[in-house]
């Protein structure tokens, strides 16, 4: 493994691009820093960046060459300094200190993909409810009730609560409703078992 590498092991292009200066929107769009746009239209993934308009495209140590018109090693000294990622460019890397930072973007990987997973689950819940809300509510007053609307009236504010709680917390507090969002995950599929999504 070379010190290039490392760099684009240690350090991710969205990362990168916003610590540099680089607007950055959701979805990690961003207005390309390579030609001048109102509307973003460079897509910065985790190991490349790709510009659907001028068709820049590269990985985080070409970012950096591109950004500031420095060669490839420059590039790499210059993401090593600024993130404090402590390898020496001149020598083997301290694996010990690579290792721990491959463990720390693993694990912010991982609790970013955990607190999705929740929402997701939050949300889904959610809208299975409101479909069946609306489309089981009776037509008329002589019409029996459906058993899915009437689940759903009586869960509906819940999940909204959960849902709205979930969005304005931050991630220690999401870890609290864990467990609450494990039986909604649960109760969404019991759901989809017995009735269905409509």
């Amino acid at each position: 493994m070379t010190i290039f590498d490392d760099i684009k092991e240690l350090v991710d292009v969205p990362t990168a691009a916003r610590s540099y200066g680089v607007e950055v929107h959701r979805g990690n769009m961003a207005l390309c820093p390579f030609h001048r746009e109102r509307h973003p239209s460079c897509k910065l993934y985790a190991d490349h960046y790709y510009c659907f308009g001028c068709q820049a495209h590269g990985d985080v140590i070409k970012l950096v060459q591109e950004l500031f018109s420095l060669s490839a090693i420059e590039a790499v000294k210059q993401l090593n300094s600024d993130f404090g990622l402590g390898l020496d460019v001149d020598k083997p890397p301290d694996m010990e200190k690579v290792n721990r930072r491959r463990r720390e973007i693993a694990e912010r990987k991982a609790e970013k993909a955990r607190v999705e997973r929740m929402y997701d689950t939050l949300y889904k819940y959610f809208a299975l409810l409101d479909r069946y809300k609306i489309r089981y509510a009776p037509k008329a007053p002589t019409e029996d009730i459906d058993r899915r609307y009437v689940y759903a009236i009586h869960n509906i504010e819940y999940a909204w609560y959960l849902l709205e709680t979930f969005n304005r917390t931050d991630t220690e507090q999401q870890k609290d409703i864990k467990l609450e969002v494990d039986r909604i995950e649960r109760e969404y599929k019991r759901c989809v078992e017995e009735w269905g999504e409509w």
